[in-house]
């Protein structure tokens, strides 16, 4: 369940950034943070609460948008 509810956070964390600061639902931006959702759980996916899991997808989800916004600043990422 942990697992779960850490991916779904960090897509509603990622889906409400989409929208607030790119005017639009972006469906790749929210399914990568689906996937820092998920990477952010898995060491501890079994130790923690579920409430906790979803800070955590949360926090994954934050680390994401700050890494992907400094990779397109620092002009690394692929045209």
């Amino acid at each position: 369940i942990t697992t779960t509810i850490a991916a779904a956070s960090s897509i509603g964390a990622t889906s409400l950034y989409s929208r607030a600061f790119k005017g639009h639902f972006d469906l790749t931006f929210c399914l990568n943070g689906a996937l820092a959702g998920l990477v952010s759980i898995t060491a501890s996916c079994a130790v923690v609460e579920v409430w906790s899991s979803l800070i955590i997808g949360v926090i994954g989800a934050c680390v994401y948008i700050a890494a992907a916004n400094i990779i397109r600043r620092c002009g690394v990422d692929d045209p």
